[in-house]
């Protein structure tokens, strides 16, 4: 189990390795989301750990990246969950939801477990919430030694509130660098027509001159 006096320790430890994926040449949720997964799969003793993240154009919650070991776990990315699921439900409720016994649960969506080849038993989920807006859910799966416990929840909870930002921070530095190669091409594009225009303007009013 995580100790309270760990914490600190080991969020600052994630906190760097957020920190530096943030400010590597290429920063990508790629980067980042492995490190959250890992960090959240420790600290909680689980087998694995997802990343559902909202996708605000098509209105739906769906998974952005998992670190199961099941060699068909990549087959859910991108897949929508209802917001009837269970992870639906921590990302409405904006409160975080631990179940020990997912077939208990009749908001289990047992088709992402079908689609990865994935056994889901229990869970625990949490809201990642930046500037008061959810933007997805950092769930673990599969806990080693239940029942989760509250140290669990508050050590998810911190990483969740860590990843939120990281991955917000992400989001805007991506739209920053693609908003400046776009502006440098307008730049490049507007030279273009400036040395064009002028060069075929000077040569008809060259000869008017002549």
């Amino acid at each position: 189990g995580v100790q309270t006096c760990a914490l600190p320790i080991w969020r600052t430890s994630v906190t760097t390795q957020l920190n530096a994926a943030l400010l590597s040449p290429d920063p990508q949720l790629e980067i980042l989301l492995p490190a959250i997964m890992d960090a959240a799969a420790e600290l909680t003793d689980c087998e694995s750990a997802a990343v559902l993240l909202w996708d605000n154009d098509w209105q739906e919650l769906y998974f952005a990246a998992t670190n199961s070991a099941s060699p068909t776990a990549h087959e859910v990315l991108g897949v929508p969950v209802p917001l009837t699921s269970i992870a639906g439900t921590i990302f409405r409720e904006r409160k975080p939801l631990a179940v020990d016994n997912v077939d208990q649960d009749p908001r289990h969506y047992k088709s992402v477990d079908e689609q990865s080849g994935f056994r889901t038993n229990s869970l625990m989920g949490v809201p990642m919430i930046s500037r008061d807006r959810v933007i997805g859910v950092l769930e673990v799966v599969n806990k080693r030694k239940l029942p989760f416990t509250s140290r669990d929840e508050q050590a998810l909870m911190l990483l969740g509130q860590e990843a939120a930002v990281a991955i917000e921070v992400a989001r805007l530095l991506v739209q920053l660098k693609s908003a400046n190669e776009e502006l440098s091409q307008v730049e490049k594009l507007k030279d273009s027509f400036i040395s064009i225009a002028s060069h075929e303007l000077r040569t008809p009013l060259g000869s008017i001159l002549g």
